[in-house]
């Protein structure tokens, strides 16, 4: 029998789906792992390691591990991984054909169609590099589609969206966030229906901060550690990946504490979901005042949606819902599967019977916005009291955000060695193992922000939507009045001073819960425990 595959290539992570008779299901990549890391190596003789055995090679010779290289696909500077020069265009491509061929091998045969998903923001010369790449690799033929598109067309397969409705998908994945709004057509597909807009604002980024958090809350036993001493890496590796479960376990728990296993030291640093929602919430702020102002330059409102997806894995911590659901004045909805839900409606969109082209991506590249952190004191974010039907809010000033992914492991605990004005000594007389105290000094730098709104001069009440006379949909859907209107105010930020990180101090080994992920199916994305790629270019201000 015929199937169709779709591939949702992420920076990080890669899921692939299988569609039969208009069925489609998630690709198991391995008997723990429904997703396959997005990593690439480089052997002496130029052939190609993938996946989670390119993985497993990155701490021996980081120098031939490239990550992230979809992210450059347009980009004709030529990644540098050992001796082996290759461009972005051509691993992607390679990466891709790749996972459709251990597909053919799972299903037993090649398959009939390939769909392969982008991100929302690419315009048409990235998508030409990438389409000339994949002709290069015999995968010509394959349908290129936005994982908006991919999303909303796996919705709709659960819940019933009529023709003309408009979708909005908020996308936060691994690197970046993406923000679109589709509109479903009368023969099922979906069509971009405006503009999409994207941030550098990604999971590596949060991991980055929890990874901070615990580098503080170290204070001098973190600057005692000796870059030179050979077990730091892999110890600097598993103390990175210890910050991403802890980031994912605080999706469900109210806190977590985080294992530190380094040379010399022996302990385990407290940080509860309040503290995570705080080192977050800046730039989760961003991202719904960036998903609010490309709903508006869809020519729509909120209550102009029939849904709202988010998607990435990323989206799935509670403090985005919440923000996105104040902002937007409406329910949200969070996809079951973030990354396995796009493969899906990859697969479906080939498969089902709406099966012709998809609808490519916008004609023009999108606006990129770049956040930076600086030091100094963090003022409290004035969330926009933004009014359903009002126009978007003025973009404000935007800094890059985070700490940068190409920084070095080695560069980043060379650094920490200084802090404090100096080199500190290691000492014996402190206790160790998994019932050390410790507390974290008060924060020297986090995130700096600000949100401004200029309110319009006047203000429109917008009509509640009309209600779709339609069948019953297979899921009930929750229909809720429209929210009042709010008045809308503009005032400055409040200064706040930075709340102190502080860790709890128990005589008996801890009980909280661990950092085990809550969905060991949906992978977050990993941390940046390596070298990043040669050639990666930093971010600017944009």
């Amino acid at each position: 029998m015929s199937y169709q595959v779709g591939v949702d290539l992420g920076a990080t992570f890669t899921a692939a789906a299988v569609c039969r008779s208009g069925w489609a299901d998630v690709v198991a990549f391995g008997p723990h792992a429904a997703f396959l890391p997005s990593v690439a190596y480089v052997s002496p003789d130029g052939s190609l390691v993938l996946g989670e055995a390119a993985e497993q090679r990155a701490l021996t010779e980081p120098d031939r591990v490239a990550r992230q290289f979809s992210s450059r696909v347009g980009d004709g500077t030529p990644l540098r991984l050992g001796g082996v020069a290759m461009t972005a265009d051509a691993l992607t491509a390679r990466f891709v054909a790749d996972v459709v061929g251990s597909v053919a091998g799972m299903v037993g045969g090649p398959a009939a169609r390939v769909a392969l998903t982008h991100p929302a923001g690419w315009g048409q010369h990235r998508l030409a590099s990438l389409r000339a790449a994949l002709v290069a690799q015999g995968l010509g033929a394959t349908v290129l589609l936005s994982g908006a598109q991919a999303a909303a067309r796996a919705y709709a397969e659960r819940v019933l969206v009529s023709a003309g409705d408009l979708v909005a998908v908020y996308d936060l994945g691994g690197t970046g966030f993406d923000a679109a709004v589709v509109r479903k057509l009368g023969d099922g597909r979906f069509e971009p229906a405006g503009p999409p807009e994207e941030l550098e604002i990604g999971g590596l980024d949060f991991d980055e901060l929890v990874f901070d958090h615990v580098r503080t809350a170290l204070g001098e036993r973190w600057a005692a550690i000796d870059p030179a001493d050979p077990a730091v890496r892999p110890a600097l590796a598993r103390l990175r990946r210890e910050c991403t479960l802890a980031k994912e376990a605080l999706s469900a728990d109210t806190d977590v504490r985080i294992p530190v296993v380094l040379p010399g030291v022996d302990t385990r640093v407290r940080l509860a979901r309040a503290e995570l929602e705080e080192l977050v919430r800046p730039a989760v702020e961003e991202t719904a005042a960036t998903m609010y102002r490309t709903i508006d330059a869809a020519g729509g409102s909120p209550e102009d949606l029939s849904a709202v997806l988010l998607t990435g894995g990323s989206a799935r911590i509670p403090l985005v819902t919440q923000i996105l659901s104040e902002i937007l004045g409406r329910p949200v909805v969070a996809v079951p599967n973030p990354k396995g839900e796009t493969a899906i409606g990859a697969a479906l969109a080939i498969g089902g019977p709406a099966a012709d082209e998809p609808a490519m991506a916008a004609e023009a590249e999108p606006t990129r916005i770049a956040l930076r952190a600086v030091p100094g004191p963090v003022p409290n974010p004035v969330r926009p009291p933004v009014a359903a039907g009002l126009p978007a809010p003025v973009k404000p000033a935007h800094r890059r955000f985070g700490l940068s992914r190409t920084l070095a492991t080695a560069a980043a605990v060379a650094t920490a060695l200084v802090v404090g004005g100096g080199i500190v000594l290691a000492s014996n007389n402190g206790p160790s193992g998994a019932d050390a105290e410790i507390k974290a000094p008060p924060t020297t730098s986090e995130t700096e922000r600000a949100v401004t709104t200029t309110p319009p001069a006047t203000t429109t009440k917008q009509p509640a939507p009309k209600p779709r006379d339609t069948e019953e949909p297979r899921r009930t859907r929750i229909e809720e009045p429209p929210p009042e209107e709010p008045t809308v105010t503009s005032e400055p930020p409040e200064s706040t001073q930075p709340t102190e990180t502080t860790t709890e101090t128990t005589s008996t080994p801890p009980t909280d819960t661990t950092t085990t992920p809550t969905d060991p199916e949906t992978p977050e994305d990993p941390p940046a425990d390596e070298p990043a790629e040669p050639g990666q270019e930093e971010r600017t201000e944009s």
